[in-house]
């Protein structure tokens, strides 16, 4: 809530601002009748020539169609979190069919099919066909964990024009509805979306009224980082996040990898690093991305038995940072990495070090 105070302070100067305005356009010389008409005779040839080139050049007129289209879907989809199926409907009630029998029944399809959707693990692959004289969706549904890389493989198996609306979409957590995180399109190259938050996702694919169309689909999900610790993997994991520490006085806000003393310990990602000693992470290592290690999430590595790079350097992601050590409160316990994730508070680095999706083979 705003100040009062300040709100009447503002007030009170912006009523002073409009006196002192009014009184230096007084002092102002006058424009000339004949320089104020200059400027709308401009901007009107203006836009008379952008008709006219938009006319002429098909290049132009088909970029500033792309355009507008990029444009209505960030908007329709990014924005207002709209599904591609909360597009037709809107062009079916504009066609006067939304609240006809055949219109609600397409409108419903969706939520008919989530009653029994098809759950799909680690790796998923199927081929399906939708019928021209049925009105119904296809929902797969799917857990991920903050961090997870969902990857997929949309692929249209016939060769009509007919749209299939596709889109992956997230549970809100009131419960209340889903929201879209992205649409799906069916070219059939790979693509990837890591998880921002934890819950129950879905891939939704209707077609349009009366088409016909069949579509291969291949998904798997997995760690969106690669792991820390050079030849190490989710097994040497000894201690995880959340863990009482000191008695119950606090929380374990990373993963311990377990490994022998001077193993490598590489970056995650492409950032900026900040090394320091003592305290108890002893040797340490904050990685940070962004523009010039400012914003994003911060990686931290303890226990480390020495550095490699020098602090403030610009590294690549695979490149060696120190090796696995125990200094710091780590000195009574086998040497270990201590990784810690950190983006608005501590974040469990567990789901973003799974092994990396594969798609199954079709």
């Amino acid at each position: 809530m705003s100040d009062p105070f300040k709100t009447s302070d503002n007030e009170q100067t912006s009523m002073s601002g409009i006196a002192r305005t009014d009184t230096n356009n007084a002092d102002r010389p006058q424009m000339k009748p004949g320089k104020r008409v200059i400027r709308p005779w401009l901007l009107f040839s203006l836009l008379a020539l952008l008709v006219v080139l938009l006319t002429v050049r098909d290049d132009l007129r088909q970029n500033a169609a792309e355009s507008s289209e990029k444009a209505a879907r960030y908007l329709a989809f990014d924005r207002l979190g709209w599904s591609p199926r909360d597009v037709f409907v809107w062009r079916l009630r504009l066609a006067g069919l939304a609240d006809s029998p055949l219109g609600q029944q397409w409108a419903g399809a969706v939520e008919r099919a989530n009653n029994q959707p098809l759950r799909v693990g680690d790796q998923y692959h199927t081929s399906e066909a939708f019928a021209d004289d049925q009105v119904e969706a296809h929902v797969y549904h799917m857990a991920l964990e903050r961090g997870q890389k969902l990857t997929w493989q949309l692929y249209r198996l016939d060769t009509s024009d007919s749209r299939l609306y596709a889109s992956l979409e997230r549970h809100e957590s009131d419960g209340e509805g889903w929201s879209t995180v992205t649409e799906l399109n069916a070219d059939g190259a790979t693509r990837s979306r890591v998880a921002s938050l934890s819950g129950d996702y879905r891939i939704v694919l209707q077609p349009e009224l009366f088409a016909r169309v069949e579509y291969s689909l291949a998904i798997a999900n997995g760690g969106s980082l690669p792991f820390p610790v050079e030849a190490a993997s989710q097994r040497d994991i000894g201690s995880s996040f959340g863990a009482l520490r000191d008695g119950g006085a606090r929380e374990h806000h990373g993963v311990d990898i377990f490994a022998k003393r001077g193993t490598p310990v590489r970056a995650v990602i492409n950032g900026h690093v900040r090394t320091g000693t003592g305290g108890i992470g002893g040797n340490h290592v904050w990685l940070s991305g962004g523009m010039l290690g400012l914003g994003g999430a911060r990686y931290y590595y303890a226990h480390l038995d020495s550095f490699v790079i020098e602090s403030g350097a610009r590294v690549k992601q695979g490149e060696i940072l120190g090796y696995v050590g125990n200094t710091g409160n780590a000195s009574t316990t086998p040497p270990h990495l201590h990784f810690g994730i950190y983006s608005g508070g501590p974040v469990d680095p567990a789901p973003f070090l799974k092994p990396e999706p594969v798609l199954p083979v079709r």
